[in-house]
C-alpha cells in the first residue's frame, strides 16, 4: 500500500515539476513507513530531483538523508560504501560525466563525509563535479553557494575542503597524487585571477600534506568490520548477547578480565601501544623527507609554464621552511621562485 501510494505521489510532483514543505512531509511518512529505502524508491528520489524546478529546502535534506541512508546505512557493515553501490551512484547521478543539481552535489559530498571508507573512484568522481564547475564555470554548486568561471572565490574552497578531507575520500584523509593534480589543474585555470585568500591557504597545506605525511588513520576492511560485528551480535551459552556477556566478566571483579590470558596490561599491552607509537612515528618522520618520485613530480608540476603564481610561491616557500631534508631535485625550483 505504501509503495504504491509513494509511486503515485512521486508521480505527481514529478508532472508537476516541484515539491512543497508538505508533500516532503508525506513523502517522508511513506519513504519511511517500513524503516528502509528500496532500491526502487532511490531511483524515484532521484528522478524527482532532477525533475523539479521548485524546490524547497525540506526537500533537500530528505533527498540527501534518503539516499545516505540508502548508500551508507542500510547496509553492513553500516558505514562501508561498497563497489556496486558506488557505480550504481556514479551511473544515475552522471550518466554523462555531469550531475545535474545542486542536491545531487551535496549528497555526493555528504555521502564521502558520513562513510568510513569508499571506493577510490567514487571520491574521484565527485572531486571532478566540483572541478568542472570552478574551472569551466559549469555543473552545480552548493545551495546558496556562488560559482564564478575562472576565479577561485570561498564558497568553492569550502566545498574543495570538504571533499578532500572527507573522512570516506580517496585513502581518507591523506591527500593523494590524484587529488594534488586536481588542485594544481584548478590552480592553473584561476591563474592570475584575484583568487580568495582562503585558496592559498587549502592550497599549500594540500600540496604538502600529499608529500610530507601520511594517513594516520587506517579504517578496519569491509570483511574485518563484519566479523568484528558479528562476533558482537553472537549469543553466548549463558544466553546473554556476546558483548553484554564480555561487559559483565570485565566488571565482575577479576584483574584478569581486562586482559588476554596469559598476557599482562602492564608489560605486554604497553609494549603493543608503545611499538605501535614508535611505527606512527617513525612513518611520519619519513614521510617528512620528500622522496625522488614526489621531488621529479612537483618539479615538472609547479614549473611547467615558467612562471610562478602567488599560491606556488607560498608552496615554495612552506617545503623550504618545513622540510627537513630538501631534495636536489627541487633545488633549481626553489632557487628559481
Amino acid at each position: 500500500m505504501a509503495e504504491a501510494a509513494l509511486s503515485a505521489l512521486i508521480a505527481n510532483l514529478s508532472a508537476a515539476r516541484a515539491v512543497t514543505p508538505l508533500d516532503v512531509l508525506a513523502l517522508r511518512r511513506l519513504i519511511y513507513a517500513d524503516g528502509a529505502i528500496a532500491p526502487p524508491e532511490a531511483e524515484a528520489l532521484i528522478a524527482l530531483d532532477e525533475a523539479a524546478d521548485g524546490r524547497c529546502t525540506e526537500w533537500d535534506d530528505l533527498f540527501v538523508e534518503a539516499l545516505t541512508d540508502f548508500i551508507v546505512r542500510q547496509q553492513m557493515p553500516e558505514g562501508y560504501v561498497d563497489d556496486a553501490k558506488a557505480d550504481w551512484l556514479i551511473a544515475r547521478l552522471g550518466a554523462d560525466g555531469r550531475i545535474k543539481t545542486d542536491s545531487e552535489l551535496e549528497l555526493l559530498v555528504y555521502i564521502l563525509e558520513t562513510a568510513t571508507t569508499a571506493p577510490a573512484r567514487l571520491a574521484a568522481f565527485v572531486l571532478a563535479q566540483v572541478k568542472a564547475a570552478v574551472v569551466d564555470g559549469e555543473g552545480p554548486l552548493l545551495r546558496g553557494a556562488r560559482l564564478e568561471q575562472g576565479r577561485i572565490n570561498a564558497d568553492e574552497v569550502t566545498l574543495l575542503r570538504r571533499v578532500l578531507y572527507a573522512a570516506g575520500g580517496d585513502a581518507n584523509v591523506a591527500i593523494t597524487r590524484a587529488e594534488a593534480e586536481v588542485l594544481f589543474d584548478i590552480n592553473d585555470a584561476c591563474r592570475g585571477a584575484d583568487n580568495d585568500a582562503s585558496w592559498t591557504d587549502l592550497f599549500v597545506k594540500a600540496l604538502a600534506a600529499s608529500v610530507m605525511t601520511v594517513s594516520g588513520f587506517e579504517p578496519a576492511s569491509r570483511e574485518d568490520e563484519a566479523r568484528r560485528e558479528a562476533w558482537l551480535a553472537q549469543a553466548e551459552p549463558s544466553g546473554l548477547a556476546g558483548v553484554a556477556g564480555f561487559m559483565s566478566r570485565m566488571f565482575a571483579g577479576s584483574p584478569s578480565a581486562l586482559t588476554h590470558p596469559g598476557r599482562s596490561l602492564s608489560s605486554d599491552g604497553l609494549d603493543d601501544w608503545r611499538a605501535l607509537n614508535e611505527r606512527t612515528e617513525a612513518a611520519e618522520a619519513a614521510a617528512e623527507i620528500i622522496s625522488d618520485d614526489e621531488a621529479r613530480w612537483l618539479a615538472e608540476r609547479i614549473g611547467r609554464d615558467g612562471q610562478f603564481d602567488a599560491a606556488e610561491h607560498a608552496l615554495i616557500a612552506f617545503l623550504k621552511r618545513e622540510s627537513p631534508n630538501i631534495h636536489p631535485a627541487l633545488k633549481p625550483l626553489l632557487d628559481a621562485a
